[in-house]
């Protein structure tokens, strides 16, 4: 989860998830991704943020309290508004770049912490994978091998790793500019990992995708 920011924000430090209120902030991804909606968009209004993430005002709330508590947003009071009993809106800005996590790795618990950190990331991306709408199998690239790679390979594997990375964060970067927080279009899930111990190999897999046929099996499409 990863720029020209008119808001005065400074580099992202490194987050020990050790900290608790830290940990109660990030695992979610909503609270996450509504972080990183403020950030794109700047200082904004309860009522501009609820808006863009699709929440009630109730809701969001409860979540802006846990980023604020951990040091992720401030907020502000804003001038009385007219015909509110002289209330004032809360203004909420992003205090971070990114997110920039800091695992103790012989820490059992941040193991733990991080691994549970990735899991409902990894299940939406499981989710996307297998979701049906989106162009069916034709509108999607899903790759999986286990492969015995030589170290040029492995290397060659990684570079086009990171040239994904830098067409991402060049979309990042567009978006940013625009100071607007616009809706995903697409989703890019990477994993390469070297694996340990007695691992089988698996086959390549092909899919193919074929016409619909009805309960007689006959092509709808073709003619009588």
């Amino acid at each position: 989860m990863w720029c020209a920011i008119p808001e005065p924000q400074t580099e992202s430090p490194s987050m020990q998830l050790s900290r608790t209120p830290l940990w109660q902030a990030v695992r979610l991804p909503l609270r996450l991704r509504i972080l990183e909606t403020a950030r794109r968009l700047g200082e904004t209004s309860v009522t501009e943020l609820a808006q863009a993430v699709g929440l009630n005002r109730t809701a969001l709330y409860f979540h802006l309290r846990h980023l604020e508590k951990a040091g992720l947003l401030t907020s502000r009071a804003g001038t009385p508004t007219p015909g509110r009993r002289g209330k004032r809106p809360r203004y909420y800005r992003c205090m971070i770049e990114d997110v920039t996590l800091e695992v103790e790795g012989d820490s059992k618990r941040d193991q733990q912490r991080l691994a549970e950190f990735y899991r409902p990331w990894l299940a939406e991306s499981r989710a996307v994978a297998l979701d049906k709408r989106g162009g069916g199998i034709a509108g999607r690239r899903i790759s999986l091998h286990w492969e015995n790679f030589t170290d040029e390979e492995a290397s060659r594997i990684r570079s086009l790793c990171s040239e994904i990375d830098e067409i991402a964060r060049r979309a990042r970067g567009r978006a940013n500019s625009s100071r607007k927080a616009p809706g995903a279009t697409h989703h890019v899930g990477i994993v390469f990992a070297a694996i340990e111990g007695q691992t089988m190999p698996g086959p390549e897999i092909k899919l193919k995708e074929s016409r619909s046929r009805d309960a007689k099996g006959k092509d709808p499409k073709s003619k009588k």
